[in-house]
């Protein structure tokens, strides 16, 4: 094999161990996750804010609406789901920067996912019964 097959072999190799790491994976969604929640506030404060502006009877037809919406209903499980995933992981974070558990990431990563999915699956079965 020449040296440039070698070489490309090699960033291959480290770049798909880069993302089969979970660190990666957790790093992507926290980003994403903060991102939506940014987006998410940005919209919400400025429909609130406008209909607010527009009168008492606009903001409550506007509001009546966003309550009786189903798929706003099932989107609000989303972004409770995103909540507490950026949640954990930013408390997982402050504790790797205070420097406790920073050599047991992936254990401490995986616990946060299972104490995460069951807060979650909990939000759900209230909302959903």
């Amino acid at each position: 094999m020449s040296k440039q097959g070698i070489a490309t072999y090699h960033r291959y190799v480290n770049r798909s161990q880069v993302w089969s790491a979970v660190g990666m994976w957790a790093w992507l969604l926290h980003r994403i996750t903060g991102i939506g929640l940014l987006l998410y506030i940005m919209i919400h404060v400025t429909t609130m804010a406008t209909s607010l502006i527009s009168g008492a009877e606009t903001f409550n037809t506007t509001l009546s609406y966003l309550m009786s919406n189903t798929i706003l209903h099932y989107a609000e499980l989303l972004l409770v789901g995103a909540v507490i995933y950026h949640g954990l992981n930013g408390i997982r974070l402050l504790l790797f920067d205070i420097g406790i558990g920073f050599s047991r990431q992936k254990e401490i990563f995986w616990v946060t996912m299972v104490i995460g999915a069951a807060i979650w699956i909990y939000v759900i079965f209230l909302k959903l019964s």
